[in-house]
């Protein structure tokens, strides 16, 4: 799925090839948050299958078919392409079809 990953404060912006697979919450790869110049603005505990695991957090603003979202976005070094979490999928799906 292209998505457009934006920076809002600075107008920085990445156009990528994200993937769906069922993660709950948007993940970037810190290499892409360094590029956008997003910050961390805090640390959330997320639950994986086995654990729980503390992950920087920030904000940013993703992009598809021109719908326009503003979201939380987990940043690791634990992932090498953007995830895009289920709740924003339906987000930015919800006019599809209308």
């Amino acid at each position: 799925m292209m998505v457009e990953v934006v920076n809002e404060v600075n107008g920085r912006r990445v156009r990528v090839n994200a993937v769906v697979n069922g993660s709950m919450h948007t993940v970037l790869p810190r290499g892409i948050a360094v590029e956008l110049g997003l910050g961390t603005v805090g640390v959330a505990d997320v639950g994986t299958c086995c654990s729980i695991a503390k992950v920087n957090y920030g904000y940013a603003s993703l992009a598809v078919n021109g719908m326009l979202i503003r979201t939380r976005v987990l940043i690791t070094d634990d992932v090498d392409k953007v995830v895009i979490g289920i709740i924003d999928l339906e987000k930015l799906l919800s006019d599809v079809g209308n």
